[in-house]
């Protein structure tokens, strides 16, 4: 298994040369459809642009990258034949959000800093969205009983990243931790992630694990990861924290842990990202669920 990691890694570092760019646009979508399941935390979209705003230098002690992103995502009990809310282990929800933040970057730590606005209900478009996908391929058409109802939502979120370099060859080894927290409408958790990468990886300041513009060279790493969250809100399954008449909703597990593997490859200006990854039940009427993430984005 060394030796066909090294291998990779070898294969990488023969790419190409440095490149330097200040912008990157990136697509990325969550399914569980190659987990054969139609149900819990189903799909996510997600159109993504950052800049960078300025390198560390005698003015800045910072490298500071401008965040914005629209996404959508959906919830849906797994039984969604039928039309009675008795039968459905949590409630239909969509969210359309738009996030925008800060990512502050030097050679010991990354702060990140983002503000989500957003909508919840059939406002969001996601029943509409999930209802013409199945029509379209004649499959069985959700009905969105009893949905998370049409409310606004405002949240932020802060995390801190600190990583080690483990070990240093042709083939590195990166242990990250990112506290995290979310206060707001939507979410309401502290967290706490552990990474572990494995390849061909750059630094903190320059890799694609934590979307770097500036100079960057191609990689191709894999990595495992884990989390535990505790959470207090969760407006996917409660509804608004300040005030919501949803007819359908449930009390949110307190305590949850996501873990998976993850894939990247970066070469010239396009960066690849893949990840295969679980959570904990979300309610005590679900269980662990299995969804995979696809990235692509492009660097100018």
């Amino acid at each position: 298994m060394l030796f066909f990691f090294s291998t990779l890694s070898s294969i990488a570092q023969r790419w190409g040369g440095n490149r330097y760019v200040e912008q990157h646009i990136e697509l990325m979508h969550d399914n569980d459809f190659l987990h054969f399941t139609d149900r819990w935390y189903t799909t996510g979209s997600f159109i993504g642009y950052r800049k960078l705003l300025h390198e560390i230098d005698k003015v800045h002690d910072n490298k500071s990258q401008f965040i914005i992103q629209l996404e959508q995502t959906f919830y849906t009990p797994s039984n969604i034949l039928s039309e009675r809310i008795e039968d459905y282990d949590r409630p239909y929800a969509g969210f359309l959000g738009f996030n925008t933040g800060i990512s502050l970057t030097n050679e010991k730590r990354i702060m990140e800093f983002i503000l989500t606005i957003g909508v919840t209900g059939e406002i969001s478009g996601s029943q509409g969205l999930q209802s013409w996908f199945h029509s379209t391929n004649e499959s069985q058409t959700a009905t969105w009983t009893g949905q998370i109802e049409n409310n606004t939502h405002a949240n932020l979120y802060g995390s801190y990243l600190k990583e080690w370099l483990l070990l240093e060859n042709n083939l590195n080894v990166f242990l990250a931790t990112r506290p995290k927290i979310a206060l707001g409408t939507k979410d309401y958790y502290l967290e706490n992630k552990a990474t572990l990468y494995i390849g061909n990886r750059r630094d903190m300041e320059t890799t694609m694990a934590y979307r770097q513009l500036g100079d960057l060279e191609n990689e191709l790493f894999f990595a495992l990861t884990g989390s535990y969250r505790f959470v207090i809100h969760d407006a996917m399954l409660q509804g608004s924290i300040i005030s919501d008449n949803s007819e359908f909703t449930l009390e949110p597990i307190d305590s949850v842990i996501f873990y998976g593997a993850e894939a990247y490859w970066r070469n010239n200006v396009l960066d690849v990202k893949v990840a295969y990854q679980f959570s904990t039940r979300r309610a005590e009427s679900t269980g662990t669920h299995g969804f995979t993430t696809l990235s692509l984005t492009r660097n100018f």
